[in-house]
């Protein structure tokens, strides 16, 4: 340790030989960042901390509703699962849920509050094609705020979600697949 000994290094540092020396062979079950960076610097060494983000934060509870409530509409027959990777190895990104039925499958995207329209359509475009799907449903809460925003942006989310919505839930209210991607009110 920089020519020092493990006594004078816990000297200078506050803490005992002892936990030095712990330290030092990896022994101890946790150790604080102060205590970390007092004996980094004392045997002259800098410890930098950085913080990057993590996965996405828990869905908020109105997510999570909207989701129940979709749940409830599907046909019997219809299995759902939530909280599904991509098929791309290392890829953090998943999908809401992905609902099945026989021989088909097709994921969902839930969103509670639509804000940014262009970052949602990029967004759901990366996820489909990274994914190798070709056909998802964006479920959307049925609130005023949200229909105000599908109606001013009808025309961009025309080519992504050609199907209509009613259609879309009948299909999955019968046990059916969709036949195109499309927007779910509810």
């Amino acid at each position: 340790m920089a020519g020092l000994t493990q006594a004078e290094v816990a000297a200078v540092a506050g803490i005992s030989r002892s936990q030095v020396s712990r330290i030092e062979r990896g022994r101890l079950p946790s150790v604080s960042y102060v205590t970390l960076t007092l004996v980094g610097a004392v045997v002259g060494l800098d410890l930098p901390l950085r913080a990057y983000p993590g996965s996405e934060p828990v869905r908020d509870v109105a997510q999570l509703a909207l989701l129940s409530r979709f749940k409830t509409v599907l046909h019997p027959s219809v299995r759902s699962s939530d909280e599904v990777p991509l098929k791309v190895a290392g890829d953090r990104r998943a999908w809401d849920r992905v609902v099945t039925g026989r021989g088909w499958s097709i994921p969902v995207e839930a969103e509670t509050r639509l804000r940014d329209v262009q970052a949602l359509q990029r967004r759901v475009a990366l996820k489909m094609r990274d994914d190798g799907v070709g056909r998802m449903i964006l479920l959307v809460a049925n609130t005023r705020h949200n229909r105000w925003v599908l109606r001013l942006h009808a025309d961009a989310f025309a080519g992504a979600f050609p199907m209509p919505g009613r259609e879309a839930l009948a299909a999955l209210k019968s046990g059916q697949c969709p036949a195109a991607s499309a927007i779910v009110l509810l």
